[in-house]
């Protein structure tokens, strides 16, 4: 049996070991001064491009932290269908996807790869300044144990003056747009002051702008008022206190007041330019149509890209805290120019229909039609999702197509890599935004029946495109992008011709339509959102709307030409009409500039330079990409954070720089401190080492732990196991639903104290799918999963030992009987089957088991002790099991065990400590279970027994 065990692994490995020199066949490097860049073949130009801007920006990004960081590994990842990138350390090394995004207010004008290189580097170089001043015996806990991002300088700040970078040194860093400030804005001037730890670490029943603004924003106060060196000092600072509370001692010594004075001083100044940017403002007369479902506005609803047919029908798309990501359409009404009957015709809109519910890629990537609507959703690589256990980050794209008659939606292409889309006029075509895996950026034109793609529109200029739609049938008009500014263009379809509308500017400008002699177009030409015009034959501009925090263009409906727009306000999104009037419009060179410049002083701090508009093109010369030691070696490996969940220690665990390899050693103690009342239970305490490889396809795992335990006897035995395993993951999507299947065998060994051996293989399969959700959600409305497993043993010493067993759970999970809850039916059974005759036991036995649930959200959002604790969100749930009778005597046809009845009410708190932002870092269950089963007197007989149990996920 050993033989065969042997035989099994070398068979998996073999399979496995036989992918890597494929895979290093098709990658490269690139070696610069300070970069090591490893890159698909297929994106060699873009390596390149990225070679010449880290070395470009690697002296005026570190310049101001006064540090310069020794080498650095980048992994250029063109697998991925996400625009995202990480810093990770140690060693240091980044991964940045050549998908580029599609929201027009993340990255404006500037090449999306180019931002990265500036945001991501200045992480490296906020790393390598607390390293150095990080005193000696705690390097080792910070860096080697990685708990440098809990206890040194918090993540909100870090980021907050990786976006000081990005703005002052570029003319499109985040800071610059005034539609990525605009929720900080709204709750600033119409809500409450906010606390500081909610605008930390966020809330389940407020909508927050999130940690990035919150920082930038503190950041850009500090330089302001103490200087760009008040920064740095810092970083110093803050490694040399106290773990944990040096952050907080570091602004009290840099700038002589707490984080809580800062922050209040940052809103009050911040408060003021808002107020100066609207004294005056005048407003564009129009009226909302759409209608708060209720009263409560502290859950802000947004209305986005309404689209109105040539029926007067309205539909859009709608998101919220509270709501389900869903296409819904309003009741129909016939509009009218009179204010008397829009504001009549508003209380018809108060009640929507939900078309369907789906999580799109962004609002650039959803678009609707006569009759019809198209979106792209963002779901898991089928064969590549997800690499290792808990990481995920190769992602897919589908084109997904819905018939309002039929009522139905069909896939009309998978796998993809597109990032926007827009329907034709007949509905017939489709035009998407494709990014290659070269990083090439395509215009493609599809067919709505099949998806199948009838051109490709070369981009000859380079750059990228943003926001495209349909002129007529043989017209698109686009955001052309390159150099940092942006144009409109109007391309033709059939000949690729390229006519540029508006010509090439630093200005933010997205979202352009024609409408008969008019280019409409979104800008922050006046420091606010707007809707801009201009005249094409004469080339005459305009602004269409006024509004006091940000219109957006949606459409002219046919029915009674009214312009239909998104005007943003305190309760969200709004969908609002207004008279399509040119004559009413304002000349652009009448309109006034009220910008607030946050970021002026950062620009001069940094010698206002725009360091993007001096990157070279040197070719630094290519070699081969070496498997062993470019990815596997000690300078590949990168240490993952520690983790506790439940009773198990997570150790801090090694990775590779394409996330593919991972070895974590672990521990876990089972402390039962009533366990001599449970007649099958043991003490256990286990040390373990597990490893896992992917390559593309499966996951091969090896886990080797060395075990003690101890019986119920007061006897202790010590065990080694070895469980070699393989992985065959797979990941889908259905209807409004993604899942994820799996089959998992593995052959396992232990070795007992007295040298006996017991082996046996394990197959596990699991499929499950979960509809999509709300954050206010405690759990998917709608859940399947079903966990099959069979054990077969070889052999078997110990007397009680089982040949086969089945097991088969189902997890069922619906909505319960208020929104936000929900209901488990969870049924359970096992089969076991002996292979030897005992004088107690039967050959075989079933045992059945099953548990109801039912929980609910309790919202006890913004209570804290300011800057130590913070409670997040707090739920409640009951459980009942029933698990009826198992071991039987069959001497005395009795029933040792009978059936046991379990109640189990249980509360969980998330929390948040210190400055330590990250998602949920702290959850904490406390549990009553309560027991009752009749004994071998047919007594009933309870039993209660508490459970506090704490898991630290930062």
């Amino acid at each position: 049996m050993i033989f065969k065990l042997f035989l099994f692994i070398i068979t998996c490995c073999c399979f496995l070991l036989g992918s890597f020199p494929t895979y290093a066949e098709c990658m490269q490097k690139i070696e610069t001064p300070h970069f090591s860049i490893a890159f698909d073949k297929r994106t060699m130009n873009q390596a390149q491009r990225i070679a010449n801007t880290l070395e470009t920006i690697y002296k005026p990004v570190s310049r101001s932290l006064g540090i310069y960081p020794g080498a650095i590994r980048l992994w250029l990842n063109n697998q991925s269908a996400e625009a995202n990138s990480c810093f990770s350390s140690p060693p240091r090394q980044l991964m940045f996807s050549n998908f580029y995004p599609a929201n027009p207010y993340f990255c404006g004008n500037a090449d999306f790869i180019s931002l990265l290189c500036i945001h991501e580097f200045r992480h490296v170089v906020q790393h390598s300044i607390q390293y150095h001043y990080t005193p000696f015996l705690l390097k080792p806990f910070y860096f080697w144990g990685n708990t440098i991002t809990c206890s040194g300088v918090p993540s909100f700040f870090s980021e907050g003056d990786a976006v000081c970078v990005e703005t002052a040194l570029t003319k499109s860093g985040r800071g610059r747009f005034p539609g990525w400030e605009k929720l900080y804005k709204v709750n600033l001037l119409e809500r409450k002051p906010i606390s500081f730890g909610k605008q930390l670490f966020g809330s389940y029943q407020h909508r927050m702008p999130g940690i990035y603004r919150l920082g930038y924003y503190f950041c850009t106060h500090i330089r302001k008022k103490y200087g760009a060196q008040a920064i740095r000092a810092i970083y110093e600072k803050s490694v040399r206190r106290v773990p944990f509370f040096g952050f907080y001692n570091a602004i009290k010594e840099v700038t002589k007041k707490s984080v809580l004075e800062i922050y209040k001083e940052m809103n009050q100044e911040l408060l003021w330019g808002w107020q100066k940017q609207l004294e005056g403002l005048s407003i564009t007369p129009a009226t909302h149509i759409t209608i708060q479902p209720s009263a409560d506005t502290t859950d802000p609803i947004d209305y986005i890209k309404p689209f109105m047919d040539v029926s007067g029908n309205l539909k859009a798309w709608k998101k919220g805290l509270g709501v389900r990501p869903q296409l819904v359409s309003l009741s129909p009404h016939s509009f009218s120019k009179s204010t008397a009957l829009l504001k009549k015709a508003s209380t018809h809109f108060q009640e929507t229909r939900c078309c369907f519910t789906r999580d799109i890629l962004a609002p650039a990537a959803f678009d609707i039609g006569q009759g019809c609507a198209a979106w792209l959703e963002s779901c898991l690589h089928p064969w590549q999702g997800k690499t290792l256990e808990n990481r995920t980050y190769n992602y897919t794209v589908r084109l997904q197509y819905y018939d309002f008659k039929s009522k139905k939606n069909r896939t009309l292409t998978k796998n993809c890599r597109y990032n926007a889309l827009a329907i034709s006029p007949n509905t017939a075509q489709l035009v998407a935004v494709e990014v290659d895996k070269g990083g090439t950026i395509y215009l493609v034109i599809l067919e709505t029946q099949q998806g199948r793609v009838l051109k490709k529109i070369d981009n000859a200029a380079g750059g990228y495109y943003l926001t495209p739609s349909w002129c007529d049938e043989a017209h698109i008009v686009a955001i052309h992008t390159k150099e940092g500014q942006n144009s409109i263009v109007r391309i033709n379809v059939h000949t690729d011709k390229v006519e540029i509308l508006l010509p090439y500017s630093y200005e933010h400008r997205n979202s352009p339509k024609i409408y008969k002699d008019y280019l409409l177009y979104n800008s922050s030409y006046n420091g606010i959102d707007n809707i801009y015009a201009m005249h094409l034959p004469t080339k005459h501009g305009f602004q269409v709307t006024s509004r006091k925090y940000g219109a957006y263009l949606g459409m002219v409906d046919p029915v009674n030409h009214q312009l239909v727009f998104n005007d943003y306000t305190k309760d969200g999104m709004a969908i609002a009409v207004m008279p399509f009037d040119p004559l009413s419009w304002l000349p652009l060179e009448r309109v006034e500039d009220r910008t607030v410049r946050h970021y002026e002083t950062l620009v001069a701090q940094e010698n206002n330079s725009d360091i993007l508009a001096q990157v070279p093109e040197h070719v630094y010369p290519i070699t081969n990409y070496n498997f062993w030691r470019d990815s596997l070696g000690f300078s590949s490996i990168a240490l993952d954070e520690p983790k506790i969940i439940g009773g198990k220690v997570l150790l801090p665990e090694l990775l590779s720089l394409q996330h593919n390899f991972k070895a974590r050693p672990h521990f876990y103690h089972q402390f039962n401190p009533e366990w001599k009342d449970q007649n099958n239970e043991q003490k256990t305490s286990a040390l373990g080492l597990d490893i896992q490889y992917q390559t593309c396809y499966p996951i091969l795992n090896a886990d080797f732990s060395f075990q003690r335990k101890l019986s119920v006897q007061d006897k202790t035995s010590w065990r080694k196991q070895l469980e070699v395993g393989i992985k065959f993951p797979y990941y889908f999507t259905l209807d409004s639903s993604s899942g994820e299947t799996y089959l998992h065998i593995s052959p396992i060994l232990r070795l007992f104290d007295k040298g006996n051996i017991l082996d046996y293989v394990q197959y596990k399969f699991m499929i499950k799918n979960a509809a999509t959700s709300c954050i206010k959600d405690m759990h998917a409305p709608w859940s399947q999963q079903l966990d099959i497993s069979y054990n077969h043993r070889f052999e078997h010493t110990e007397t009680y030992s089982y040949d086969l067993d089945w097991n088969v759970q189902f997890h069922l999970f619906f909505p319960g009987i208020f929104p936000h809850h929900y209901t488990g039916l969870i049924p359970e059974c096992q089969y076991r089957h002996y292979s030897k005759e005992h004088v107690l036991f039967p050959k075989s036995e079933i045992l059945p088991k099953f548990q109801l649930l039912y929980g609910f959200p309790l919202y006890l959002d913004d209570w804290q002790i300011p800057l130590i604790w913070f409670l997040r969100k707090a739920s409640f749930a009951v459980s009942y099991a029933i698990q009826p009778a198992g071991w039987i005597n069959k001497l005395d046809n009795l029933r040792l065990q009978d059936t046991q009845h379990t109640i189990t009410p249980q509360l969980t708190f998330w929390n948040g400590f210190l400055s330590i932002e990250s998602y949920d870092p702290v959850k904490v269950l406390i549990a009553f279970p309560f027991h009752w089963k009749k004994d071998l007197n047919k007594q009933w007989k309870f039993s209660w027994k508490p459970k506090l149990e704490c898991t630290l996920a930062w």
